[in-house]
């Protein structure tokens, strides 16, 4: 495995977030927690899109649903891979 696939990994986990890469990854390893667990991790996520959103606004406008309604499966999966992207470029 890449080195820095492995750094960011770690990271993720640091930050209390699922270290999937892929979405049949995330769905294995939410299953695998308990309740509890899987609804921390999931408020985590969302505590980190949060904070790229401060930092990047335009990411709002592409991949929120409209009137705060629920998000559609597709912006969650591409709110993932933006996560995962940043998560990546921050190792150097």
């Amino acid at each position: 495995m890449n080195e820095k696939i492995i750094l960011a990994k770690l990271k993720m986990i640091d930050a209390g977030v699922v270290p999937a890469f892929t979405g049949c990854d995330l769905i294995e390893m939410l299953e695998s927690m308990d309740a509890k667990k899987r609804r921390i991790a999931k408020r985590k996520f969302r505590k980190q899109w949060r904070k790229m959103v401060k930092k990047e606004p335009h990411l709002k406008r592409i991949l929120t649903s409209d009137h705060g309604s629920e998000p559609s499966k597709a912006q969650k999966r591409n709110r993932s891979c933006i996560y995962i992207a940043r998560m990546m470029d921050q190792i150097n």
